[in-house]
């Protein structure tokens, strides 16, 4: 058996650091939270001689009410200007033919949430070599407000991927000025990444602790001990993908089992162990 090391922990990849504000209290199921992530992309810009398209965000909101305006104080911020200056800024035009980057991840109350209001800071355009500035038409003082239903689920990971047409959001106005302007045309894909593995662990009441570790890895993703009553656990809000366990109690043998797929949405279930006493032949 390979030793493992780090303390077991929600261990995901995030690119930033991110915020949280206060949380709207009318949840439609007030048991527990999920994560969000936001996924930011690009279509390629049909604009001759672009060489990049720089957006710095200034902050992202969530809110459940679709009709809420940002006066109301129930709102969630994913992030804001207090990141540094660099990590709010992308360039477009390398986020395209599958790249994407990681705009902020946070936990959610479960429930179902229907607005994003995105605010942009300042934005430039690069054609031949001349780096100009973009005048912002829209989401800059209130904020660009994207209307899209999705939920949160109870212990899984649901990415929102704001696909961002630069070919529709960059114009030249007046045509044949040289000036370009922004109006965002962004929208919003929602899809559930995570998934769960579940099992029972005997003898009962030994305070058994199930450990996941990527597959291959020795730094733990994510653990949860063993109900004491009836044997059961789940490991929640596991990426799709391969995963190792580890199975320990204290005067127990350890007890591992490799390679289980998760698969987003599912429960990769029947994981079923039982330890026997150290010195037990």
């Amino acid at each position: 058996m390979r030793p493992r090391t780090g303390t077991p922990r929600i261990h995901l990849a995030m690119l930033l650091t991110l915020l949280v504000g206060g949380l709207s209290a009318c949840s439609t199921d007030p048991s527990g939270d999920g994560t969000v992530r936001l996924l930011l992309v690009d279509a390629p810009a049909p604009i001759e001689g672009i060489e990049a398209i720089d957006i710095v965000f200034q902050k992202v909101l969530i809110h459940q009410n679709s009709e809420a305006d940002t006066s109301d104080g129930e709102w969630i911020t994913i992030f804001d200007e207090t990141l540094p200056l660099a990590d709010r800024s992308f360039d477009l035009l390398t986020l395209v033919n599958g790249a994407a980057a990681i705009m902020g991840e946070t936990d959610l109350e479960a429930a179902n949430y229907s607005q994003i209001r995105i605010f942009i800071e300042e934005a430039s355009v690069t054609i031949d070599g001349r780096t100009s500035p973009l005048q912002i038409m829209s989401g800059q003082e209130s904020g660009l407000k994207l209307v899209n239903a999705f939920r949160v689920r109870e212990d899984v990971v649901t990415e929102l991927t704001l696909d961002f047409d630069a070919g529709d959001s960059v114009y030249e106005n007046p045509p044949g000025s040289g000036e370009y302007k922004l109006r965002p045309t962004i929208r919003i894909v929602e899809t559930v990444i995570s998934g769960t593995i579940s099992g029972t662990v005997t003898p009962l009441g030994i305070d058994a602790l199930v450990t996941a570790f990527a597959a291959g890895d020795t730094v733990a993703v994510t653990s949860t001990y063993v109900d004491p009553v009836t044997g059961e656990y789940m490991l929640t809000a596991l990426l799709a993908g391969d995963y190792d366990l580890e199975i320990s109690a204290p005067g127990y043998v350890t007890a591992t089992e490799d390679g289980i797929t998760v698969v987003a949405t599912q429960d990769s279930g029947g994981h079923d162990f039982v330890l026997t006493l150290e010195g037990t032949f």
